[in-house]
């Protein structure tokens, strides 16, 4: 075989877009980044999941303070989107508390957001709808 035989560089060829497709596949089961600050002291409770912006929906890419409370927050299979912050309060008027985890606790709003009370902040959620 020459080392211009058609069969052998089809061969390689073959190898390496296989390389590279494997590659990309194991790139792509990482996090796009490290995680968020907020991250380390609050681990997902029981209840809900909180996502950061590279593991939320396309919705949470608006989220204005994802380095300071999750882009999103899966509950029940609904996602709802951090859409605002305000000064920390207790609870929010006619919340009631769904869970917590560390400082922060989480409030089913009546009109159907989310709040979430840290002690820095408090911040909203409403549900995903992009």
């Amino acid at each position: 075989m020459s080392p211009l035989d058609p069969a052998r560089h089809h061969g390689r060829l073959l190898a390496a877009a296989t390389l590279a497709g494997l590659i990309a596949i194991v790139a792509g089961c990482g996090s796009s980044g490290p995680p968020p600050p907020w991250r380390s002291g609050h681990p997902d409770p029981g209840s809900l999941s909180l996502l950061s912006s590279g593991q939320a929906g396309s919705c949470a890419a608006a989220a204005p303070y994802p380095d300071q409370a999750p882009a999103a927050i899966d509950l029940q299979g609904k996602e709802y989107v951090q859409k605002s912050r305000q000064p920390a309060q207790a609870q929010p008027p006619g919340g009631v508390e769904i869970d917590h985890t560390g400082d922060w606790a989480f409030f089913d709003d009546p009109d159907g957001s989310l709040t979430v009370t840290t002690p820095q902040a408090d911040f909203l959620y409403v549900a995903g709808s992009c």
